[in-house]
């Protein structure tokens, strides 16, 4: 019997070490284990306004009489300000020496554009032509035959053996008459050059303008050669 109650005994101690034991195992997760909140159940409840006391019956029943105010108790209406006079500014004499300023003028519109006018270009058969270049060179050898009858062999230059070909340029205006007359190509001695000057100048008269060379202006170039072996020729 003893052993019986021994055994018994043994394994309560024994269930009774494997449940504490459970039971310290499961007490960390039921604490991790979160608490739900209670619910909070609140409930609007208009508020009733407060029932104001009954008058007494007595009083009801008595007329209500208007309160009268005293005279000193009543508003006294206060007269309105008087405005000043407020003087009126009279205007100053105008000075009789100085005029008035003239008003000023109106800004003038601009006028609207016009039509405008298409110009059509000029053919070329419309551009001046100038001289005929067979007219002037047969004026050009007219004018070196009439000074050759003019030329002379200057002295000074015959003695030093001078010779030499100038080359004279000449321009005769609208009206026919000479209007420049210079040295193109120089002989290299100025006696001859100015020899050449002069003898077409005093020819010039002595040829008639071509009417095909009449109101036009135009330029020559003379020729005049100085040669001790032929003195003559031009």
């Amino acid at each position: 019997m003893r052993d019986r109650a021994n055994r018994a005994f043994g394994y309560a101690v024994v269930a009774s070490i494997l449940l504490h034991a459970l039971l310290l195992l499961a007490l960390p997760s039921l604490r991790r284990l979160p608490q739900a909140p209670m619910p909070l159940i609140a409930r609007l409840v208009q508020a009733q306004p407060k029932p104001e006391p009954a008058a007494p019956v007595e009083e009801m029943r008595k007329p209500r009489v208007p309160e009268q105010r005293s005279a000193a108790q009543r508003p006294v209406a206060k007269p309105a300000p008087v405005p000043a006079a407020v003087p009126i500014p009279q205007p100053a004499p105008a000075a009789a020496s100085e005029p008035a300023p003239p008003a000023p003028a109106a800004p003038i519109a601009p006028a609207a554009p016009g039509p405008v006018a298409r110009i059509e270009p000029q053919s070329a058969a419309t551009t001046p032509v100038g001289p005929d270049p067979g007219v002037l060179d047969r004026y050009r050898l007219q004018l070196i035959t009439a000074a050759a009858r003019f030329k002379r062999y200057p002295r000074s230059a015959i003695d030093n053996n001078w010779e030499g070909e100038v080359v004279v340029r000449m321009t005769i205006g609208a009206d026919g008459r000479i209007a420049a007359l210079g040295i193109k190509s120089s002989s290299g001695h100025e006696m001859l050059d100015q020899q050449a000057l002069e003898m077409f100048r005093i020819a010039k008269p002595f040829v008639l303008l071509p009417p095909e060379l009449a109101g036009s202006a135009f330029e020559l170039e003379l020729r005049a050669i100085y040669s001790l072996k032929d003195q003559g020729s031009g």
